[in-house]
């Protein structure tokens, strides 16, 4: 029995606020394939009406059809326009930026199977040469967990070379017995790939590594999406660079790709976008702390109507309107807003680049705990400017005056997972849970940490204390250290990896 139209006109705009597409006209069908892929491995096209009605099922078969929608079809120095200006223009640029520093960190947005991010690490080592005293962090994301699980293996067959010869060189590449060439551990080592969608997810983030980047390559994925979806996505994306951050588009893209605030820099047969180097304006920009389309149905002033045939549950009375995924706005109680005004005499500092003078403001603090919460804060501050090294010492100055600020073990988790030390990683994740055993989100990163590094029974207990958190909690009210995530975006994320739904 086939879903009714009904049926797929109910699906259609869940679907679309999953993941940004557009289904209208000819690309219904494209929906109508992928949802089949999905049903054919579960109960069958007869069951659809169950898993809409359910609240978790729902959530994770969203998930599935998202998956299967996403393009996983790429391949080594993909478009050799933009890796000529990538070579002989924009990284060049980047290392003399940062030549104080000696680091360098790109977001591969979109990065199916990892050729991408991987082209990139070997280009770079290929420009480095001898100079290996650079620390280089490429970040790949996906909201495709296969495509990621097979990029962590670093192992393709020749037809992701189909442009290039590079695997034949040995300094990158070992074939094995089964016509697959292996990526060398050294270029492997320098990326790291992570779950995220670009719609539903929080982003800039410290803790996920999205902040103070230096280039960003987004490519042949807007095109798939709706226009106000794509803008919002860019405006985070400019947020997430640093000043003078540079952005590349896919080449179908660049002409009408809403890309303001954005500076035009056009080469040979390739054009990338360049945020503008640090003004007045640039640390004083507000960053929400909802999720891109999270602030467009708050927003929306005509939205669809709905079947309340598959409206979503809610716990506490939370807005039966609204996805399970999106946030209600956070109250601040009277000490809340007390302890603001403190930290607003930083900010204003701050605001003005003179991170130097509210450091000093700061080291007036008498209390030791809220002297490290401001300093926390400066820390954010230095990420924003792409000051990464200045960021992690003042990160440590933080713990030593408060080693319990869950906020502070966190991003030490964040930036050991950066730099590949697993072991130090979990230790700060665990030292945010001995401060408090109810934290969501340690519980949460401890799992996902835990599942790559093989431990499933480990994984297994971590996301069961994250579930039992959640299912504590109203849906739409924002997850504690979760940087604007609530707990229904946490629970579908939980469900998610560990299989259930």
């Amino acid at each position: 029995m086939n879903p009714s139209p009904d049926t797929f006109e109910t699906l259609r705009p869940l679907v679309e606020d999953e993941t940004g597409m557009d289904f209208s006209g000819s690309r219904f069908t494209r929906l109508r394939d992928a949802v089949a892929k999905v049903l054919a491995r579960q109960a069958g096209e007869d069951q659809l009406d169950v898993l809409l009605h359910s609240p978790q099922q729902r959530a994770c078969f969203l998930e599935q059809v998202t998956a299967e929608l996403t393009v996983g079809e790429s391949f080594f120095f993909r478009n050799e326009h933009h890796m000529k200006v990538l070579r002989e223009h924009v990284l060049p640029d980047i290392l003399r930026e940062n030549a104080a520093k000696r680091e360098i960190r790109i977001w591969s947005a979109g990065c199916a199977g990892g050729e991408e991010p991987y082209s990139l690490a070997i280009l770079l080592d290929e420009i480095l040469g001898a100079r290996q005293d650079w620390r280089v962090s490429i970040l790949g994301t996906d909201l495709n967990p296969e495509f990621l699980e097979r990029a962590r293996g670093g192992k393709y067959r020749a037809w992701s070379f189909r442009h290039t010869h590079v695997h034949e060189n040995p300094r990158y590449f070992t074939p094995d017995n089964n016509d697959n060439f292996l990526l060398a551990p050294k270029i492997r080592d320098v990326v790291r790939f992570a779950y995220l969608n670009l719609v539903k997810d929080v982003y800039p983030s410290p803790l996920t590594g999205t902040l103070g980047i230096d280039l960003i390559l987004f490519r042949n994925v807007a095109i798939y999406l709706q226009q106000d979806v794509t803008q919002a996505i860019l405006k985070r994306f400019h947020q997430s660079l640093r000043p003078g951050g540079w952005l590349l588009l896919g080449e179908t893209e660049v002409s009408t790709a809403p890309t303001k605030g954005f500076v035009v820099r056009r080469f040979d047969q390739a054009t990338f976008h360049q945020r503008p180097p640090m003004d007045d304006t640039t640390l004083g920009e507000q960053q929400a702390s909802v999720s891109v389309l999270a602030s467009m149905v708050l927003q929306r002033k005509d939205p669809r109507p709905e079947d309340h045939r598959f409206a979503p549950t809610h716990s506490k009375g939370a807005s039966a309107s609204l996805p399970d995924w999106v946030p209600l706005p956070k109250k601040r109680t009277t000490e809340q807003t007390t302890k603001a005004s403190i930290l607003d005499q930083v900010e204003q500092l701050m605001a003005g680049h003179r991170l130097e003078d509210a450091n000093r403001a700061i080291e007036r603090v008498i209390d030791t705990k809220q002297r490290a919460r401001l300093r926390f804060r400066l820390v954010q501050a230095k990420l924003e400017t792409a000051d990464t090294a200045g960021a992690r010492k003042m990160l440590e100055r933080c713990l030593v005056e408060d080693p319990l600020l869950i906020e502070a073990r966190l991003l030490e988790a964040s930036f050991a997972e950066e730099l590949g030390d697993v072991a130090k990683a979990e230790q700060a994740y665990r030292k945010a849970l001995y401060a408090n055993r109810n934290c969501a989100m340690a519980h949460f990163h401890l799992a996902l940490l835990l599942q790559q590094k093989g431990d499933d029974a480990g994984a297994r207990r971590s996301l069961k204390a994250t579930l039992k958190l959640v299912e504590a909690n109203d849906a739409h009210e924002l997850v504690e250290y979760g940087e604007g995530v609530c707990f229904g975006r946490l629970k579908e994320m939980a469900q998610m990896i560990g299989g259930t739904g």
